[in-house]
């Protein structure tokens, strides 16, 4: 009987890891052209998902935890790279990069719970040509030159903006 009993707990304490389950699945339009692909646990969005535009190229790919994107994404427009950055509980996160449609790196952005915060650096053939600062996505500073933003902040290195 105390077996019997120990064994009951045992499969009871178990059962909720027995019952996910993870699949691979593929979403299409009225037309069946694929809109997206990805994986799915317990009916939730949860781990590398990928989405199409109507010309099928890729639109976004990335991660997802529990419905949510997170981890780092990329974002493409006519099938090149537009954007790529971080997610931390579906918020925009981190550093944000976005690309000309040649690839070059037009600006960068730094976010916080999805709101521009920190450093924007915008970029002029491949070289630095202006920075902001913003706080929660507020506006607070201007630099035209890199010079002007180090004369401003003395002791800053560009390290610090990686």
């Amino acid at each position: 009987m105390k077996f019997l009993i120990t064994a009951m707990l045992c499969i009871n304490a178990l059962l909720p890891f027995i019952s996910m389950q993870k699949e691979y699945i593929k979403q299409v339009d009225d037309n069946g052209q694929l809109i997206s692909e990805g994986w799915v646990l317990n009916g939730v969005k949860d781990g590398y998902w990928k989405f199409y535009d109507q010309q099928q190229q890729l639109k976004q790919a990335g991660h997802y935890s529990n419905d949510q994107k997170t981890g780092y994404w990329y974002e493409y427009l006519a099938g090149k790279i537009s954007s790529e950055g971080h997610y931390k509980n579906g918020l925009k996160a981190e550093w944000w990069t976005y690309h000309n449609k040649n690839g070059y790196r037009l600006i960068k952005k730094q976010f916080k719970k999805g709101l521009q915060h920190g450093y924007v650096l915008y970029y002029k053939n491949a070289t630095l040509s202006m920075v902001e600062e913003y706080k929660s996505s507020k506006k607070i500073g201007a630099w035209t030159s890199y010079f002007k933003f180090k004369r401003d902040h003395p002791g800053f290195s560009m390290s610090d903006l990686r």
